[in-house]
C-alpha cells in the first residue's frame, strides 16, 4: 500500500471516530425494560458500540473501498446514482429468477445474460433502487462493478432483497449500455466466523457464491491485492493513538 493511501485511510478512521465521540447523543434516555436488567453505564456502552457499527458501515467502509480502488487504477465513486429503466418483460424475468428457491440452478453470469437480452434501451431515470454504495470502472472503461456493502449477518429477507436489487441494477445498466460487462457484488467487510469459513446460511442459500465477497476477497477486489491485514494494522494504530480519548468517552 502506498504511504499516501495508508495515511488517507488512517486519517479517515481517526476523523470518523473523533467526530462520533464529539457528537454522540443517545437516541433516548428511557429504556425501562433494559434498565430493569442492566445498569445505565452498560446500556450506554452498548448504544455507543451500535452507533459506531453503523458509522463504520455507512462511512468508513465505503470510503476505504473507494480510496483503495483509486490507487488500483479504477474509476471509483461512492453513493453512485445508477440511472435507467426496466421494461415489463425484464421485470417479470427478474421476479421469476427471484422466485427460484435454489439460486444455484442458474449461474450469476447466465442470469445477467438473460437480463441483457431482455433489456431494451430506456430513459436515464432515477429509481428507488438507483443508489449504489460503491461503483468501480476498470481502466478500459468496459468492466463495471456495482457493490452493496452490507452487514456480515444478513437475515433471509435481507439476502433476498439484495439478490433482487442486484438483478435490477443489471437491468438498469443494460438499458443504458447494452454491451457493458458488469459484476454485481455483495461486499461483506469482515467474516464474523473467522478463522472458519463464512457460513451464513441465509446468504449462501439465497445469493450466488460468486457475487458474495467476504473479508479478504472483498478488499482484494478493491485494492487489487490482499490488503485486509494491512487495514487491520491501520485500525490498530488509530486505536492506540486514541486510546485515552476513547477511554474517557466510555466512562
Amino acid at each position: 500500500m502506498k504511504e499516501a493511501t495508508r495515511e488517507q485511510i488512517r486519517e479517515l478512521v481517526k476523523t470518523t471516530i473523533i467526530r462520533k465521540i464529539n457528537k454522540y447523543q443517545s437516541e433516548s434516555d428511557y429504556r425501562p425494560f433494559f434498565e430493569a436488567v442492566f445498569d445505565k453505564k452498560t446500556i450506554r456502552l452498548a448504544s455507543i458500540v451500535q452507533s459506531l457499527y453503523t458509522s463504520f458501515g455507512m462511512s468508513i467502509y465505503e470510503q476505504m473501498a473507494v480510496i483503495l480502488a483509486k490507487e488500483a487504477g479504477f474509476f471509483a465513486e461512492r453513493q453512485y446514482e445508477l440511472l435507467g429503466e426496466i421494461n415489463d418483460e425484464t421485470q417479470i424475468l427478474i421476479s421469476k429468477l427471484c422466485e427460484s428457491p435454489i439460486v444455484s440452478e442458474k449461474t450469476k453470469l447466465h442470469e445477467l445474460e438473460l437480463i441483457r437480452k431482455s433489456s431494451t434501451i430506456g430513459r436515464p431515470l432515477k429509481t428507488s433502487i438507483s443508489t449504489v454504495d460503491v461503483f468501480l470502472r476498470s481502466k478500459n472503461d468496459h468492466h463495471e462493478y456495482f457493490i452493496d456493502i452490507t452487514t456480515a449477518k444478513l437475515n433471509k429477507k435481507g439476502a433476498r432483497t439484495l439478490r433482487e436489487k442486484m438483478l435490477k441494477w443489471a437491468a438498469l445498466r443494460f438499458s443504458q449500455k447494452p454491451d457493458v460487462e458488469i459484476d454485481t457484488i455483495i461486499g461483506i467487510p469482515y467474516n464474523p466466523y473467522y478463522p472458519d469459513a463464512y457460513n451464513r446460511s441465509f446468504v449462501i442459500g439465497n445469493c450466488h457464491s460468486e457475487e458474495v465477497l467476504v473479508q479478504n476477497e472483498f478488499w482484494s477486489l478493491c485494492a487489487g491485492y490482499d490488503v485486509f491485514f494491512d487495514l487491520i494494522k491501520i485500525f490498530n494504530e488509530v486505536g492506540k493513538e486514541l486510546e485515552s480519548d476513547i477511554y474517557k468517552f466510555l466512562q
